[in-house]
């Protein structure tokens, strides 16, 4: 079933090789309760999801220019600001000891 907020797929996915080669890694969805976020750690290496995470935010940035009111350069930065943020509440959750 195909829930009326969900992205489309990216132009060319039915075409891709079913091989394994191209594969889904995230879905992330929010919710009044939170983020519901379901992944697949498709890499050996975590450095390379972690280059994937940086793509991904340059590519947020560019939606948010599209989008109006910041550049992409402002909006890349906040994401990074919210990066930093966001980590340093989950190293303080994780050092009282909640779960994440």
């Amino acid at each position: 079933m195909t829930h009326k907020f969900a992205l489309p797929e990216p132009q060319g996915l039915d075409a891709a090789p079913v091989d394994g080669s191209v594969m889904e890694l995230a879905r992330v969805w929010v919710s009044p309760k939170g983020a519901l976020i379901t992944v697949r750690p498709a890499y050996d290496d975590p450095k390379a999801m972690g280059m994937m995470l940086a793509e991904l935010c340059w590519n947020f940035a560019h939606a948010y220019e599209q989008k109006g009111g910041l550049t992409q350069r402002q909006a890349l930065d906040a994401l990074k600001q919210g990066w930093l943020e966001g980590h340093a509440n989950g190293d303080a959750n994780q050092q009282q000891g909640s779960p994440q």
